[in-house]
């Protein structure tokens, strides 16, 4: 009631818990048009302070909250933050409601009122961080948790979290057992003796149904045709939860595995004489799915998959569910249930729906003889909350640095239980599974030198990640996010941000500004280590589109793709480690690995520099490794003159690695290419991102590890110059080679090798020479790329590609304020060429020219850039199949910019 001043409310956000409301979570936040948008970017902060002490309150959206790199590090925080600074304690305190954190609509209903989100049941993100300095010294404690609460029940509201109201009650349950190093091909699971313990007691009555399979079959449930085909249904196929389109997130999910229920069943149902031929292919159910007998002892090696099914619709009163088994040898064991989506429904894809596998136990190691038979047992249920602490420290004194931390995790779940057909979910028991993770680093500096070595473990049982329900087609949802696939959500305490950007590389909406945000990957694109000149645009897409610019006219002459770039691999996938980008979250080191690394640096001279050192790192539960001893020889020259840059660098490494390393890339191949319309075609505009007005870079693929190192000796060298022999000309070759000696032999795992020798080798070549006649500039450009990866035991080749790029430029000054500049792409009988020895369909010649008219001026202060111009783009493909993808284009375009020259990003 006390008189604050005269004006409106910004944000505000509320947590009740009483009897008898509706809503117990609220968050007001001015529209978009008002000034939480246009007048504080979706953030405000208080400040205060007297002498040494002060404090900082912030509110805001998509700010950036980071912990440590084991327990919090997120760019789309979105809720409140304080900061207290003391003399020799500073802490962190925040809290966000992770799940619906905005208003998504201006509709009128119970949950919505103007722009106030109400809630009942939500998520809530919980943290702080205590820093303390001792002199050199830095201690820090951690602290964060997400937990599901429900904001209209008083009671109840626990930190470990409770299932939501609206999940559903399980009818079956499904326990997998899978070869944990499935590559070796042996060695796998041996299981027997599985069974059920309902609220403590062991009940040998609830016998499972087994079928064994291959992994990824081909789905058997389905339709026939008239001509006497049949149809595959893909009934685990990805579904928005909404009803939406959920095409732009199925990288989040991709490796989220979803039972193959239906077949199960059906081949279950054929099994006990019912006739199923109408909705399967019974012969290809039958030879597909295998059923086994409960009774005996099991096994499954390589590619194999034993699913225990267990029928829980008999069971009208139960609480809390576990799984008890005789198991050895490389074993993992993955759990997921079933329940009822449609009562009406007959066929068991349309009745019953499912929740994706999650992980319960791995065996340490790759045991192959039975050494660690035992009886094991584990709960199951769905995940309520998630802790996770840690403490850690740096030390830096003159000569010495050294950091570390220890975390522990601490994931609670609880099995939906229910009392008849009423759940009864807060009378089940909770049960947690542990996990820790650790690192240490430490450099000495001395003269001319330094020497350093890292420790570090992320077990498999460490976790920053919960799942849980949510009920999206509910009116809290209104629709909007098609992002929750089949009912599920993923909460991240740490992110996949390889490029350290505003936007992490996998998502889950919630972009400032976007009131339907469907995009589940990086806006921008992820653009690992390529922005060398630090102007914070990538070097590989100045402009800023949904495409590279190495594939792009004129653009390319710049810039190579990764196969080009030169950097220590130091997980031997073929990918330079500073442009690497996977599907994983940013742990320090990756999950499930442990292991050390020694080495040592003298600079022999100020351009002259050696290195050597050894890492030896394993998996926890796989089987895999990664030893490596190396020494490295550098020279690194920048000069001013004729001679601009030198660089050689060459490495004699002995690599024994058999770890998986799986990469995203961009597939330039994925689609049909478009023209070029003025650098901004059919698939570079910005209406394929509904609701964010925002170029995204969405081309993607999956690349698998080729395992070319298991056991060898590597010889890698790269070679950089740069030299104007006259100020007018400039030259640039870039040469890399490698021979990899693949040395022969049964290895780790029971891989056999053959021995034989791989050669790599790129070769970059820009030549540029600029001509001026008065005001008219000429530039001639040529570029020459080739690569080849060849096989030499078997004589293949592997890749083998080259590219001829021939580019003139012109530009003249018509007016003061207008230019004229026009290019060419392929100049006579001379085109752009792309020759592809291994894979034909990529060979095309392409032919560019463009024309245009820039005019630039200023309107009160503001910078007016209007382009006006006119553009004609060919390619003609090598194979005839391709012809479908050719073009012939002429397009005329007009654009107008508008901006500040000292502000802004680049346009």
């Amino acid at each position: 009631g006390n008189f604050l001043m005269t004006g409106y409310d910004l944000y505000e956000w509320q947590e009740l818990r009483t009897v008898g409301q509706k809503f117990g979570s609220s968050i007001f936040k001015d529209s978009n048009e008002g000034p939480w948008h246009s007048t504080f970017d979706y953030l405000v902060i208080g400040r205060d302070g007297y002498g040494d002490w002060g404090y900082n309150l912030i509110v805001g959206d998509a700010v950036i909250a980071r912990f440590t790199p084991l327990t919090l590090s997120k760019v789309n925080f979105n809720g409140a933050r304080y900061d207290l600074s003391m003399p020799r304690l500073q802490f962190t305190g925040l809290m966000s409601r992770i799940e619906r954190p905005k208003d998504i609509t201006r509709a009128v209903t119970d949950a919505f009122r103007r722009e106030t989100h109400f809630a009942d049941e939500s998520t809530l993100l919980l943290g702080s961080r205590a820093q303390t300095h001792l002199g050199a010294l830095t201690l820090g404690l951690n602290w964060v948790n997400q937990h599901v609460y429900r904001s209209a029940q008083s009671s109840g509201n626990s930190l470990k979290g409770r299932l939501k109201p609206g999940q559903p009650l399980m009818d079956w349950i499904l326990v997998r057992f899978t070869d944990d190093s499935p590559t070796d091909g042996t060695g796998g699971a041996v299981v027997q003796d599985v069974q059920l313990v309902i609220d403590g007691e062991v009940r040998p009555d609830l016998a499972p149904r087994v079928v064994r399979h291959r992994s990824n079959p081909t789905i058997r449930v389905g339709f026939a045709s008239a001509l006497g085909g049949f149809t595959p249904l893909n009934y685990r196929g990805f579904s928005a939860s909404s009803g939406g389109t959920p095409a732009f997130n199925e990288v989040f999910y991709l490796s989220r595995e979803f039972p193959y229920f239906s077949d199960y069943l059906f081949r279950l149902d054929h099994e006990a004489g019912i006739d199923v031929s109408n909705a399967a292919d019974v012969d290809g159910l039958v030879s597909t799915f295998a059923v086994e007998s409960p009774h005996e002892r099991l096994r499954a090696d390589g590619e194999d998959e034993l699913v225990f099914l267990f029928d829980m619709t008999g069971e009208t009163s139960l609480q809390s569910v576990e799984v008890e088994a005789l198991l050895g040898n490389d074993y993992q064991v993955d759990v997921a249930m079933l329940y009822v989506k449609s009562t009406g429904a007959t066929a068991h894809h349309d009745r019953l729906s499912s929740t994706y596998y999650q992980t319960t136990l791995r065996s340490p190691g790759n045991v192959q003889d039975l050494s660690n038979l035992e009886r094991v047992r584990f709960g199951v249920g769905e995940n309520t909350a998630n802790f996770v602490y840690s403490a850690d420290l740096h030390l830096s004194i003159p000569g010495l640095e050294i950091s570390g931390e220890y975390a522990r995790s601490s994931v609670y779940s609880r099995y939906p239980g229910r009392m008849g057909e009423d759940p009864a979910f807060d009378s089940s028991p909770r049960f947690v599974d542990r996990g820790t993770a650790y690192f240490v680093n430490a450099v000495h500096r001395f003269g001319r030198g330094l020497v350093g070595g890292e420790l570090f473990a992320i077990n498999p049982g460490f976790q920053t990640e919960m799942r849980n329900y949510l009920n999206t087609a509910s009116s809290l949802w209104l629709g909007h996010l098609d992002l929750a696939l089949n009912n599920t959500m993923y909460w991240q305490l740490v992110e996949d941000n390889e490029d350290g950007d505003v936007y992490p590389d996998i998502r889950y909406g919630n972009a400032v500004g976007v009131p339907v945000d469907r995009v589940g990957t990086d806006l921008n694109g992820v653009w690992m280590g390529q922005d060398e000149d630090g102007d914070g645009t990538p070097d590989t897409n100045r402009n800023l589109n949904r495409a590279p610019d190495y594939e792009e006219p004129f653009l390319m002459f710049d810039v190579e793709p990764n196969a080009y770039a030169y950097g220590l691999d130091r997980n031997h996938n073929n990918e330079p480690d500073h442009r690497e980008d996977d599907r994983e979250v940013d742990y320090p080191y990756d999950h499930d690995e442990r292991g050390f690394h020694l080495f040592s640096q003298w600079n022999l001279s100020p351009h002259l520099s050696f290195s050597m050192g050894r890492y030896d790192v394993e998996e926890i539960a796989g089987g895999g490794r990664n030893r490596v001893t190396y020494g490295l020889l550098g020279y690194r020259w920048q000069g001013t003159g004729r001679w601009r840059r030198l660089f050689l660098e060459n490495g004699l490494r002995h690599v024994q690695d058999d770890i998986f390393d799986e990469i995203m890339t961009y597939d330039p191949d994925a689609g049909p290419r478009d023209a070029f319309f003025g650098g901004r075609g059919p698939f570079y505009t910005r209406e394929a991102d509904p609701g964010t007005g925002i170029p995204a870079f969405i081309r993607y693929r999956f690349v698998l590890d080729p395992l070319y190192y298991r056991d060898s000796y590597v010889n890698e060298s790269y070679l950089e110059g740069r030299v104007h022999p006259w100020p007018r000309l400039e030259v640039v070759q870039k040469f890399r080679w490698r021979f990899n000696w693949l040395q022969g032999g049964r290895l780790n795992q029971g891989y056999y090798q053959g021995a034989r020798r791989q050669d790599f080798w790129t070769w970059v070549g820009r030549v540029q020479y600029s001509w001026r006649w008065r005001q008219v500039q000429l530039t001639w450009q040529y570029k020459l790329m080739a690569l080849r990866l060849v096989d030499r035991g078997r004589d293949v080749r592997l890749q083998s590609e080259y590219r001829s790029i021939p580019i003139m430029r012109l530009e003249y000054p018509l007016l003061a304020r207008t230019t004229l500049r026009a290019g060419l792409q392929g100049i006579g009988s001379l085109p752009y060429r792309r020759k592809d020895h291994v894979s034909s369909q990529r060979s095309f010649e392409q032919r560019t020219a463009f024309v245009t008219l820039i005019n630039r001026s200023r309107y009160f202060g503001y910078d007016l850039v209007t382009i006006a111009g006119m553009s004609k783009d060919a390619i003609k493909f090598d194979l005839e199949a391709y012809d479908f993808a050719e073009y012939d284009t002429m397009s005329f375009f007009v654009r107008t910019l508008v901006g500040f020259t000292e502000f802004g990003r680049p346009i």
